[in-house]
């Protein structure tokens, strides 16, 4: 299986033949509950219209309208479709911040990337587990070579062999990323066992998954310190190794579902089972014709 960075132009593509399709899908809890803010980075830093400003490989952009922004719907001209397709074309700010046109730069135009803001001040009533394959590989790392916290994660890694696995040049092997989606479901059956929701969704996000509970019920309005106290039993209690600062942090962005994962060429999607065959269910059409099975 080819597990490649998609190029410029499988990026453009993408985003320009199969994205609107794909928008429609993205969960109701996420559209309908008006995140406030979308953010893209670039591959590289891109410049902006003031001459003191130095250019930006990551902006976020209010996502409905507050004075500074004129975002006020998902499609349509000036909708949050246009921006991620091409932000400095469709950027909705004005001022020195403001990206600079895309007629007078050689700097690609396209997001790397695509994320919007968890923000859960606002809305404590949506939770979020990341499960990265990385991190996964590095408690493998750890149990099969007897390491210990002073030793480099990539040491670690190089010492058990992950380095060499594959997909090589990626610091996890893929059995690591099947065990970050079993992890995942492992997550969702907390929510639903212990928090007593349904509410839930997992989310393959290109290198691990994401894991939400999405319950707006006045019950499921966690503030920093119970969100502490779910991470600690995931990580303590049953061994799943997440990334904590997305569960806590309160001005948090996660990957868009449906976006691009620019870095492994595939889209992230919203999943059922973690038997999801990443390797094929995936991957953008615009990329298809690359990815040879090995």
């Amino acid at each position: 299986m080819s597990w490649k960075e998609a190029t410029t132009d499988e990026i453009a593509r993408y985003y320009q033949t199969e994205f609107d399709d794909q928008f429609e899908k993205i969960p109701a809890f996420i559209r309908e509950s008006q995140p406030k803010e979308i953010a893209v980075a670039f591959q590289e830093a891109y410049p902006v219209k003031g001459d003191t400003v130095p250019p930006k490989q990551f902006v976020r952009r209010d996502a409905f309208g507050d004075g500074s922004s004129d975002f006020t719907q998902w499609t349509g001209s000036g909708g949050i479709t246009e921006f991620i397709k091409s932000p400095p074309a469709n950027d909705p700010i004005s001022g020195k911040h403001k990206l600079g046109s895309p007629e007078v730069t050689d700097k690609p135009t396209l997001p790397e990337a695509v994320y919007y803001a968890t923000d859960f001040h606002d809305r404590n009533w949506v939770l979020i587990v990341d499960i990265d394959a990385k991190d996964v590989a590095l408690e493998y790392a750890k149990a099969a070579v007897g390491g210990n916290d002073d030793d480099a994660d990539d040491d670690l890694k190089q010492r058990a062999g992950v380095l060499d696995a594959p997909p090589e040049g990626y610091p996890y092997r893929f059995e690591d990323l099947d065990q970050a989606l079993e992890y995942g479901f492992e997550v969702k059956d907390y929510f639903e066992n212990r928090l007593d929701t349904d509410a839930t969704q997992v989310v393959y996000s290109g290198q691990g998954c994401h894991v939400y509970m999405y319950d707006p019920a006045s019950e499921y309005r966690y503030s920093e310190v119970p969100r502490r106290h779910i991470a600690t039993a995931l990580e303590e209690k049953r061994g799943i190794p997440i990334d904590t600062p997305v569960t806590t942090d309160e001005s948090r962005v996660i990957r868009l579902p449906y976006s691009l994962h620019a870095g492994v060429s595939r889209v992230v999607t919203p999943i059922e089972s973690p038997d999801f065959d990443y390797r094929t269910e995936a991957v953008p059409a615009v990329c298809k014709d690359t990815q040879t099975p090995q």
